[in-house]
C-alpha cells in the first residue's frame, strides 16, 4: 500500500511540475532572438564542429548556406538582414562611405557617424516591431544605437567590444525577468570573435577555430538560461552571419597606385576587397583607362553604372564612380601599405578578408534556426540574407515593411 501511495505521489508531482512548466511557458510571448556571429563562413559548422551550434542545426533548421548581399562587408550585410533591403536600397553600401550630397564621411570607428540617422535608410526589424506595439532589446547590432524613424530599440547598448560574451548573454537573459509590459520580444545579440580571428590569422587557423568554440559556448549559455527560465518554447533563435572569409597574403596584393596617379582622385577608399575611387573633375576617363590597361586578370575595374545588376548597388549615389574589385585570394593595396608590410616582415603572413563577390563560396554566410516554430532536422536550400527580415516578421506576427526579400525562398524553414 505504501509503495502504491508513493507511486501516486510521484505521478502527481510529475504532473504538477509539467503543469507549472506549461503555465510558465504561457506567460511568455513569442520572442525572436537574432544572433549574429560575425564572419562565420557557412562551412565552419563542418570544419570546426562547434558542439552547440551543431546540435541546434541537427535538431532545428540550417540552410546549406545563406548568400550575403554585395559587397560582403559587415555593416551592409547586418543592415540587410535587419531590413530585408539590399545595400543599394538601404544606404549602407560599405563600412567606409562618403556622401557627396552632404560631404559627410562614415566609418565604423566614428561614433558620431554611426549614430547619425542620415546613413540609415529602410526600416529595421526592431523599428517594425515597435511601431506595431512590441518591444525590442539589443545587445549590439549595427543600426541599433541610431535613431531610425525617430526610434531605437527600447533597450540598447552603445557598442563596446570589451564587454564579454557572457555578460551579453546574461544581460539578454535578464530581460525575460522584466514585467510583461516591459519585456522585449525582438532581441539581437552580436559576437565579433570569429571575424576578428579570421582577419588576423586567416579562416583556416587554430585561432579562428578557438574563437568559434568560444562563441559556441556563449550560445550554449543562452540556451541553458532560456531553459532554466522556462522560456525556451517561446523563443525562436535565428543564428546568422554577415559573410564568410577568404585567406590572402599581402605579397599577392595588387598595388593599385602603380597603375594610375592617385593625385587625380579627390578621395580613395583603400579597402582591400572593394576599392572606391572618386575622381577629380575631368579625370575619370584617364583613371579608368590607365587602370584597365594594366590591371591583372585577378581584378576588375567598373564604372558605377556598369556594375553587374545582380549586385543591386549601382543606383546608390554614395558609390564611387570607379570601383576596383579583386577575386578572393588577393586584395588591393597601395605602395605605402605594401612597403610597410615588407618592412615589418609580414608580407607572407596569412590573413583573412571579405567583401568579395557574394557568389564566391568563401563568402557564404551561416543560417541556423532553432525553436518550436521551426522544423526539426531540416536542411534548407540556400536563400539570400534579404529573406530573413520577412521570416522574423512572420514569427512575430507583424506586418513587414516593403523589402527586397522573397518569402517563397525561406518559408519552408517554419513548421
Amino acid at each position: 500500500m505504501t509503495k502504491l501511495i508513493l507511486s501516486k505521489v510521484r505521478i502527481l508531482a510529475l504532473l504538477l511540475c509539467t503543469a507549472i512548466s506549461v503555465i510558465a511557458q504561457d506567460q511568455f510571448d513569442t520572442t525572436v532572438i537574432l544572433i549574429s556571429i560575425d564572419g562565420m563562413r557557412a562551412d565552419y559548422l563542418e570544419k570546426y564542429s562547434p558542439p552547440e551550434l551543431t546540435r541546434m542545426a541537427a535538431e532545428g533548421v540550417r540552410a546549406r548556406w545563406m548568400t550575403p548581399a554585395y559587397p560582403t562587408k559587415t555593416f551592409p550585410n547586418h543592415y540587410t538582414i535587419a531590413t530585408g533591403l539590399y545595400p543599394g536600397n538601404h544606404g549602407l553600401i560599405e563600412n567606409n562611405m562618403w556622401d557627396p550630397q552632404t560631404g559627410k564621411t562614415f566609418s565604423l570607428s566614428n561614433r558620431d557617424a554611426v549614430q547619425d540617422p542620415i546613413w540609415w535608410g529602410g526600416e529595421p526589424i526592431w523599428v517594425t516591431a515597435q511601431k506595431q506595439g512590441l518591444i525590442a532589446g539589443a545587445f549590439f547590432f549595427p543600426g541599433t544605437e541610431t535613431l531610425i524613424e525617430g526610434m531605437r530599440p527600447k533597450i540598447w547598448k552603445a557598442y563596446d567590444g570589451k564587454i564579454s560574451n557572457d555578460e551579453r548573454v546574461d544581460t539578454a537573459l535578464s530581460w525575460f525577468d522584466l514585467p510583461r509590459s516591459e519585456r522585449p520580444t525582438m532581441i539581437t545579440l552580436y559576437f565579433s570573435d570569429v571575424d576578428d580571428a579570421g582577419h588576423s590569422f586567416g579562416p583556416d587557423s587554430e585561432e579562428t577555430r578557438a574563437a568559434l568554440l568560444k562563441v559556441d559556448s556563449a550560445i550554449k549559455r543562452l540556451n541553458d538560461g532560456l531553459k532554466a527560465k522556462g522560456v525556451d518554447q517561446a523563443a525562436s533563435l535565428i543564428v546568422t552571419s554577415d559573410h564568410g572569409m577568404a585567406p590572402y597574403r599581402v605579397r599577392d596584393a595588387i598595388v593599385l597606385d602603380n597603375y594610375f596617379d592617385p593625385s587625380d582622385a579627390k578621395r580613395i577608399f583603400w579597402i582591400g576587397e572593394f576599392t572606391q575611387i572618386f575622381p577629380k573633375p575631368g579625370t575619370e576617363d584617364n583613371i579608368y583607362d590607365a587602370i584597365r590597361k594594366r590591371l591583372p586578370s585577378t581584378a576588375k575595374i567598373y564604372r558605377r553604372s556598369k556594375l553587374p545588376k545582380r549586385f543591386h548597388l549601382a543606383n546608390s549615389k554614395r558609390l564611387a564612380p570607379l570601383i576596383v574589385v579583386p577575386q578572393s585570394g588577393t586584395v588591393i593595396t597601395n605602395k605605402e601599405r605594401y612597403t610597410r608590410a615588407e618592412r615589418e616582415g609580414s608580407l607572407d603572413e596569412v590573413r583573412g578578408g571579405h567583401g568579395y563577390d557574394n557568389r564566391d563560396p568563401l563568402m557564404r554566410a551561416t543560417f541556423i534556426a532553432y525553436g518550436s516554430k521551426f522544423k526539426k532536422g531540416f536542411t534548407s536550400k540556400p536563400f539570400e540574407s534579404v529573406d530573413v527580415y520577412n521570416l522574423m516578421s512572420k514569427i512575430l506576427g507583424i506586418n513587414a515593411a516593403p523589402n527586397d526579400g522573397r518569402w517563397s525562398r525561406i518559408r519552408k524553414v517554419l513548421k
